[in-house]
């Protein structure tokens, strides 16, 4: 069994490690953060064209800053729970297109159709569920000796039932739409 370790003690061991590397190594790490820094203002509009902030990196510099920009926009590149996502998704996606020039555009078209059909996919399963559980719902009400339009309402453990089984469908679609993802997203690394 494994040991349980406080937070204390973890950042002391994330300390002793800062503490062993060498000067190349806290450089590239202070220009990684840098370059997450800045595509961190990118995606919130404060800066409109990523090389314009990367013209002041040293030339040492430039590669870890480049690697700390686009993990930073690629962390942002996610199949889109709701429409308020996709302004920070097409940020990111034009932020990498600016910083990989010709491989981001054959790429990112892919990133946008497969997100889209994502979006599409979800939409269509959810219409299905809810016409699946009217219908079950409907059926339940009429069993009782109602009529089908009077329906008694749901009671609480099949609204937590019905919660659970979109849980679990939504989470098997976007665990799909993931792996399609995931490749699309390592190309552009």
């Amino acid at each position: 069994m494994g040991e349980i370790r406080s937070s204390f003690e973890i950042a002391m061991e994330k300390a002793d490690r800062l503490g062993k590397m060498n000067r190349e190594e806290l450089e590239s790490r202070k220009w990684n953060e840098e370059g997450k820094r800045i595509a961190a203002s990118f995606l919130a509009g404060k800066v409109e064209r990523l090389q314009d902030r990367l013209q002041d990196i040293p030339g040492n510099a430039i590669r870890y800053t480049l690697d700390g920009a686009t993990e930073c926009l690629l962390r942002n590149v996610v199949l889109p729970r709701d429409k308020d996502q996709w302004q920070t998704i097409e940020r990111a996606l034009k932020g990498l297109v600016e910083l990989k020039g010709s491989m981001a555009r054959q790429v990112v078209p892919r990133i946008e159709e497969l997100l889209r059909g994502y979006e599409q996919t979800v939409d269509s399963y959810m219409k299905q569920f809810k016409a699946q559980v009217q219908a079950q719902a409907g059926m339940e009400g009429y069993g009782a000796g109602q009529s089908a339009g009077e329906g008694r309402g749901l009671d609480l453990n099949s609204v937590a039932a019905m919660q659970q089984e979109w849980s679990r469908i939504s989470s098997e679609i976007a665990e799909q739409f993931d792996k399609q993802l995931t490749p699309l997203k390592e190309y552009l690394k």
